[in-house]
């Protein structure tokens, strides 16, 4: 049985012909995951590639005269471009939120021009939130609490993070965003025990 005609039956709901269609077009999967400048993102780029070859399969017209492996080939290559682009515009407006140049010249940084608390209550309070989310961060995996030690606490820039860490920009920005969302998961659970 060809292409055309697994693809056919997959469409009618025939799991197996789903399932073969998957496995011969899982080269093609990989191939465009696994290219270089989607290396930081490696994960979700397979997830997108897989779910793109079955939208490929679910959304195919024979009608059209396009053979199944150039229109999957395509719908592939295009939701990972689109993904890429997506991360990049994402890594771009972090890094346009962290400062300009202006910053690295010795100008204040957004943190340094915010009010000081004016009463002690505000202060301790702080404190408080300070040493909880400081025991909260011993409980990440070591790469992402470096990740937000860094860029979080220390205000470096995502290069000079990179470039302690010997990772690229966009995966210390991944890893801060993983670790960021566990401690969110973390402050949750913990504000939950206290409400019983």
């Amino acid at each position: 049985m060809d292409v055309q005609q697994l693809v056919e039956k997959a469409q009618t709901g025939d799991l197996q012909a789903f399932e073969q269609v998957c496995r011969q077009f899982a080269k093609l999967v990989h191939k465009q995951a696994l290219q270089a400048h989607l290396g930081t993102i490696r994960e979700d780029a397979m997830a997108e590639g897989w779910l793109a070859l079955a939208e490929a399969i679910i959304g195919y017209n024979p009608a059209t005269g396009v053979p199944f492996a150039g229109y999957a080939e395509s719908k592939v290559k295009f939701a990972l471009w689109n993904l890429f682009k997506r991360e990049r515009r994402r890594w771009q407006q972090e890094v346009t939120l962290e400062g300009t140049a202006d910053d690295e010249e010795g100008g204040a940084s957004w943190l340094e021009s915010l009010p000081a608390p004016e009463h002690t209550e505000e202060q301790v309070v702080s404190k408080l939130m300070t040493s909880q989310m400081l025991s909260l961060l011993n409980d990440l995996p070591e790469r992402q609490r470096q990740a937000i030690i860094l860029t979080v606490v220390q205000q470096k820039k995502l290069h000079e993070a990179a470039s302690r860490l010997q990772v690229t920009p966009q995966a210390v920005h991944h890893l801060r965003q993983r670790g960021l969302a566990r401690l969110k998961q973390l402050c949750a659970g913990m504000y939950e025990s206290e409400r019983g």
